[in-house]
């Protein structure tokens, strides 16, 4: 099974469970995308928070995300404002071939998740991916085997049928 993990990470902490991730599966490609605006930390909950609560778009480099080839497609983003970031809704604007595909959803947050990830599988959805789950972790569990466990058997469960 071909499967890409698709990301977006300020403090490192998507890219960390992103690649935790990687190491866990059988050889997935890694995607990490860049907010074409380029927050600090500040900025992220001065500006970028605001945004993600209005479920903004942000413009993000690559601007073309081809999937078509893959099997499944998981998409890892942080939590800004109980939502998923403006650069991770632009991710599912870029994403080509995603008609039909299946996704997997991880969100990180510095505390409680809200709703980001049922966010971002209405958005996924939209374009017309089937949604397996997806699984929250917050900052002191970043590196908790029980939901990386999880993560991985959404990932590596076999395929649905339709």
């Amino acid at each position: 099974m071909r499967v890409v993990i698709v990301f977006y990470s300020l403090s490192g902490n998507t890219r960390r469970v992103a690649k935790l991730l990687a190491s866990r599966l059988a050889g997935p490609d890694l995607v990490e995308v860049h907010d074409r605006h380029q927050y600090s930390t500040l900025t992220a909950y001065a500006s970028g928070a605001p945004r993600a609560m209005r479920g903004e778009v942000a413009e993000v480099d690559p601007s073309e995300i081809e999937v078509g080839d893959y099997d499944l497609v998981v998409l890892g983003s942080p939590v800004w404002a109980f939502s998923p970031t403006p650069a991770v809704n632009g991710i599912v604007a870029a994403l080509r071939g995603i008609e039909g595909k299946e996704v997997v959803i991880f969100v990180t947050s510095a505390g409680v998740p809200g709703d980001a990830a049922g966010k971002l599988q209405a958005a996924s959805e939209a374009r017309g991916a089937r949604v397996r789950g997806s699984v929250a972790f917050d900052r002191k569990d970043l590196d908790n085997e029980r939901k990386m466990a999880d993560l991985v058997g959404l990932v590596t469960r076999p395929p649905s049928a339709g």
